[in-house]
């Protein structure tokens, strides 16, 4: 990610992306490097399974993480249809391809495992089972 502000020179930095919609992004920076909240930046990114894509966005939110580098919030700042359109897709591939792997990986429920919950959590199923039986009660 390249990160560019009015009060710094551009930088390059090996960065992650923690979160990307298509109102903005946020993504971690040393503190030394950290730009400031209200200030407009250029930034440029890889948009997932696309090419890179750069624009401007201001700075709306810091976090401190544990591991002296801050959380940078950023919204973008008058990102054009095209872009809109690249981001959008990009995001639906990164969401279909994370439901594939979800469900590759996510065995299907089975009645021993319902039992199991239910066993786990014998108050909420006891109020459950409660509150199904007056229901039926007084639907009669």
């Amino acid at each position: 990610m390249r990160v560019a502000g009015p009060r710094q020179t551009p930088w390059e930095e090996g960065t992650e992306i923690k979160n990307l919609s298509l109102s903005g992004l946020a993504f971690t920076a040393p503190v030394e490097l950290c730009p400031i909240v209200g200030e407009f930046i250029k930034i440029q990114f890889h948009i997932p399974g696309r090419n890179e894509m750069a624009c401007y966005g201001l700075v709306t939110r810091l976090e401190v993480l544990p591991s002296s580098e801050m959380l940078v919030g950023v919204q973008f700042y008058k990102l054009e249809m095209p872009h809109r359109i690249v981001l959008l897709q990009g995001l639906a591939q990164r969401l279909k391809e994370q439901q594939k792997k979800n469900a590759a990986v996510a065995p299907p429920a089975s009645f021993n495992e319902f039992i199991t919950k239910i066993l786990l959590h014998k108050k909420a199923a006891a109020l459950m089972l409660l509150f199904l039986s007056v229901w039926i009660f007084l639907s009669l």
